[in-house]
């Protein structure tokens, strides 16, 4: 078994690899020797969930408990779809969902595609060995309730962080201090 720990990174809405906290989170996992890579995901501004899927497909190359994700706001969900896609039988070590949600957001709904088909959390739940969710207490995109209701279906931890917004640059968070100590927990 490969014993070199590899981190993927999904992006959200209308983001790219070079947005928000993204960069500084991949020199500090660098800083540990934990490979790192940050999906660029295609048409994020008007984001297609099969083209997503195929783009996870095709870029994540290892799937095993040396394999952890970061999943930010709508790629929380398309990171828990791409998984329940694969056999039962294959485990990641952990994952850490940032701003996530399962059902539409009132304030987007042409996001309704990603969360149109229920996930099977029964699997999920025994494919990622270790689960976080961080929320923000005053998110404008994604309401808390939301990512509270998430942390409870994937039986996961829950870190709640007051006045952060949605976790975007313009809401102060270039890099993200909670994310990282959560997930180098998780790296340890």
């Amino acid at each position: 078994m490969n014993d070199k720990k590899h981190v993927y990174v999904i992006h959200g809405y209308t983001a790219t690899p070079t947005s928000h906290w993204f960069g500084w989170l991949t020199d500090q996992l660098h800083s540990l020797g934990t490979d790192v890579s940050i999906l660029a995901m295609p048409n994020s501004t008007d984001p297609d969930n099969a083209a997503w899927q195929k783009h996870i497909t095709e870029n994540v190359k290892t799937l095993d408990e040396q394999t952890f994700f970061v999943g930010h706001s709508l790629g929380c969900v398309t990171l828990l779809r791409y998984l329940q896609s694969k056999p039962a039988s294959v485990k990641v070590g952990g994952a850490v969902l940032a701003a996530g949600f399962l059902s539409s957001l009132p304030i987007l709904p042409g996001l309704d595609e990603f969360t149109a088909q229920p996930l099977n959390m029964t699997q999920l739940k025994t494919q990622i060995l270790r689960r976080a969710v961080i929320l923000s207490l005053n998110d404008d995109i994604v309401p808390p309730e939301l990512s509270l209701a998430l942390s409870q279906q994937l039986d996961a931890d829950l870190y709640g962080v007051p006045d952060s917004g949605h976790f975007l640059e313009r809401d102060g968070y270039t890099r993200f201090d909670k994310l990282f100590a959560v997930l180098k927990d998780m790296l340890i």
